[in-house]
C-alpha cells in the first residue's frame, strides 16, 4: 500500500532539489572559509578591472586635457589620489562581499539543515 505522507515528503524533496537547494546543497559543498574567500577574491578582481576601466575611460575623455596640463599637475597628489580612491572603492566593495556571501553561506547552511531532516524523515519510512 502506498504511504500518502512518503510521496508528500519525496514530493518536497524533489521540489526542494529541483528548485531552492539547487544553489544551497552546491554552496555547502565548500568550507565556509573557502567560499567566503573565494568569493571575495572574485570580488576583488573583478573591483579591480573596473576600477582600471574606469580610470582609462577618464584618461580617454581627458586626454587632451591632461596632456596639454601635465607639466603643472602634481603628478604625486594624482597618484595618491588614484590609490586613496582604489583603497576605499575596495574597502566597500569587499565588505559588501563578505557580508553577502558569509549571508547567503548562513541561509544555504539552514536550508540544507532542513533537507537533511526532512532525508531522516524518510529514511524513518523505510525502516519502517
Amino acid at each position: 500500500m502506498v504511504n500518502e505522507e512518503k510521496i508528500k515528503l519525496m514530493t518536497k524533496l524533489a521540489t526542494y532539489e529541483q528548485g531552492e537547494g539547487k544553489e544551497a546543497l552546491q554552496i555547502m559543498q565548500y568550507f565556509q572559509s573557502d567560499y567566503i574567500i573565494f568569493h571575495v577574491m572574485r570580488t576583488w578582481i573583478s573591483a579591480t578591472v573596473s576600477y582600471v576601466g574606469i580610470l582609462a575611460i577618464i584618461c580617454l575623455v581627458k586626454g587632451q586635457y591632461l596632456m596639454e596640463n601635465i607639466h603643472r599637475m602634481k603628478i604625486e597628489q594624482l597618484v595618491g589620489g588614484i590609490i586613496i580612491g582604489y583603497i576605499l572603492m575596495l574597502a566597500v566593495y569587499l565588505t559588501a562581499a563578505l557580508v553577502v556571501y558569509m549571508r547567503r553561506y548562513d541561509r544555504a547552511k539552514q536550508s540544507v539543515k532542513r533537507y537533511y531532516h526532512w532525508l531522516k524523515q524518510l529514511n524513518l519510512f523505510y525502516k519502517k
